[in-house]
């Protein structure tokens, strides 16, 4: 077993001097430790070293391990920077297996160990980082009321504190509703089955190629599992409704066919039959005509009977209707129990608009006036109510370019109210980030509310507004200042 190590505390060549000073003064091995305050043990520690080499041997020795053990040879980096000079395009990967190749295919010096070489050699580049882009020029309004941000915001007519806002966009005229985040699920494609080890490459191409030719499942129909996101549930419906609707148009054809073929037989059947003939007999020459011989009556081939023939077709033609009607009635119920299954998706069909106005300036909101039409929102009930918000020393209005703000009623307003229209650029709306992160503030607060009608979403409208415009905003240019009061104090400036 071998021996433990005891650690003694560091200390310095200064303590150990003054302990062994004062041991040859006094002799007293517990006076020295005590005055250079270090223990018995280090004392005897240091001894040793003391007697066999005296004042000397107590300060620290030089350490003897050697310094980048893992240095490469300088040989090495010699043929490295040989190799560069004399490939100018060869990177390091490529010198490190040019290196291997002359040593039998050894490992003998790592890429990053070629590239540092040939860094210190002065042949490797290192690359410049590109310059980060400069920030987008920012400028507000110098005084309150001189620039607006107006902006609409659409929210479901009713909602449950449990549900989310979708985000939903207007300014095409028509709302575009944002499909809401949903966990991603499990996916499966053919070439997983590389994954097992256990199998030979043939047995793994194999099983390959089968799934790839295998059509992929339709998803079950478990509809109302609550396990199952939202957005896979609408995927598995409208599979579902694709499957329906081609099995129907195949119906469709067949039945198509099978009435022409009936048609055809009915038609076959009206038209008279017609008279079987004889053929004549063959007449031979007069000098070899045979005898007279008692005539006999030649009997008609046999037909069939044609009402029994007909009776037959009209009770095939009866048995495909009623089954027909079966199908039929079996299709309705399915079409049935699929609408039923899309009424229980929680689906948003009715809409509320809200019109944002915001000052540039304080950032102080002016007003949040709600519309019940919703997407069928008209510029006419928006000039109506932005008359009745607007500041009298207004200069510029921001907005984006929805149908409502580009209407020539709303040109017509401004050029009546004296101030000047502008029109952010498409696909833009960081340029009226303003009304957009108002927007977004205010759908936050609504998330844990619930409102049943217009009228209790126009009272959480009046209640947001009193509270926006009396907290902190950290867009403006003084910290801690809520836009009311920032309002008060710029007017003092």
């Amino acid at each position: 077993m071998s021996k433990q190590r005891v650690y003694y505390r560091a200390t310095t060549t200064q303590q150990r001097q003054l302990l062994f000073e004062t041991w040859e003064t006094t002799g007293c091995v517990t006076q020295a430790c005590e005055k250079a305050r270090v223990s018995r043990g280090t004392f005897y520690n240091w001894k040793e070293r003391f007697d066999q080499a005296g004042y000397a041997g107590l300060v620290h020795p030089g350490n003897h391990a050697p310094h980048q053990p893992a240095q490469k040879p300088a040989e090495l980096a010699a043929q490295v920077v040989a190799l560069r000079r004399q490939h100018p395009d060869w990177g390091k990967q490529r010198i490190a297996d040019e290196t291997a190749k002359a040593h039998s295919w050894e490992l003998v010096i790592y890429p990053n160990t070629v590239r540092r070489m040939l860094r210190d050699a002065g042949l490797w580049a290192t690359p410049t980082p590109p310059a980060p882009p400069d920030p987008p020029a920012v400028r507000t309004a110098e005084l309150p009321g001189q620039t607006l941000n107006v902006d609409l915001c659409f929210v479901p007519a009713t909602h449950e504190a449990a549900q989310k806002l979708p985000a939903v966009s207007g300014s095409s005229g028509r709302l575009v509703v944002a499909s809401p985040a949903e966990a991603a699920d499990e996916r499966h494609w053919p070439g997983q089955v590389f994954a097992n080890d256990s199998l030979e490459y043939v047995e793994a191409m194999a099983q390959f190629v089968a799934v790839s030719q295998t059509p992929s499942p339709t998803p079950p129909n478990a509809v109302g599992d609550d396990q199952v996101s939202l957005k896979a549930r609408k995927r598995a419906l409208r599979q579902e409704e694709a499957r329906l609707r081609a099995d129907r148009r195949a119906v469709r054809q067949q039945r198509q066919q099978e009435d022409g073929a009936w048609q055809a037989r009915r038609a076959e059947r009206s038209q008279p039959p017609t008279p079987l003939l004889a053929p004549p007999p063959a007449v031979a020459p007069p000098e070899l005509a045979p005898s007279p011989a008692p005539a006999a009556e030649v009997a008609p081939p046999a037909r069939p009977a044609p009402e029994e023939q007909g009776r037959a077709l009209r009770q095939h033609r009866r048995e495909t209707l009623a089954q027909r009607r079966a199908e039929d009635q079996a299709w309705r119920e399915q079409c049935a129990s699929f609408r039923e299954r899309w009424a229980l998706l929680p689906l948003v069909t009715a809409w509320i608009a809200i019109l944002v106005v915001t000052d540039n300036c304080t950032r102080q909101c002016l007003g949040l006036p709600v519309f019940v039409m919703g997407s069928h929102v008209t510029a006419e009930l928006i000039v109506e109510a932005l008359r009745a918000l607007l500041p009298p020393e207004l200069q510029f209005l921001i907005s984006d370019r929805g149908t409502h703000f580009t209407a020539q009623v709303f040109q017509a307003f401004a050029h009546q109210e004296g101030f000047i229209h502008v029109l952010i650029a498409r696909h833009r709306p960081q340029s009226n980030g303003i009304a957009e992160r108002f927007v977004r503030t205010f759908k936050e607060w609504l998330r844990d509310k619930s409102w049943q009608d217009d009228q209790e979403l126009a009272a959480l409208a009046v209640q947001f507004l009193a509270e926006y415009n009396d907290r902190p905003h950290q867009g403006l240019p003084i910290p801690g200042l809520s836009p009311n009061e920032f309002t008060q104090r710029i007017w003092l400036m």
